[in-house]
């Protein structure tokens, strides 16, 4: 009885924390967004994706409730200037390896907000891998001041 309740309370903790984990396989954590102001109908999602397992897992696509099509998108920058571009192949995480999704690199495009997202929710993403079943986490969205580890920015 001990040992369930000691399990209940770590998962409680992680999921609380903000980390995913998806069988023994795969660890999502650092899920977030940013608000967006009211009239844009874009916004972005931020992640870091651990594969734990023997295998590479490929990641293709997500979804969400709260927007039309979510692509996966890259930003680079080329001859000075920050340029974006959809990421069609996807994303290869090899075994014992991770991949962080963030500002100014790789990153989820939500497109077709139905609505702003706020401050302080918490959004529903589901992940799509080619080789692991699809993995359910959210982003917790905060406010622009805000740095990738949710600390107020002092600017």
């Amino acid at each position: 009885m001990r040992k369930k309740a000691l399990l209940l309370a770590a998962v409680l903790g992680l999921s609380l924390a903000g980390t995913t984990i998806a069988g023994e396989t795969i660890e999502i954590t650092n899920a977030w967004s940013r608000a967006t102001p009211p009239g844009l109908d874009r916004g972005v999602g931020y992640l870091d994706i651990h594969n734990h397992g023997d295998a590479p897992v490929h990641l293709t696509g997500a979804t969400t409730d709260v927007a039309t099509k979510v692509g996966i998108h890259r930003s680079r920058e080329t001859d000075g200037q920050t340029r974006m571009e959809a990421v069609e192949e996807g994303i290869r995480i090899p075994p014992g390896e991770s991949a962080t999704l963030a500002p100014m690199g790789y990153h989820l495009m939500l497109m077709g907000l139905e609505a702003p997202l706020k401050a302080g929710e918490r959004i529903p993403l589901t992940l799509e891998f080619r080789d692991h079943e699809d993995v359910s986490t959210s982003l917790e969205v905060r406010s622009p001041g805000q740095d990738s580890r949710g600390m107020e920015n002092s600017q």
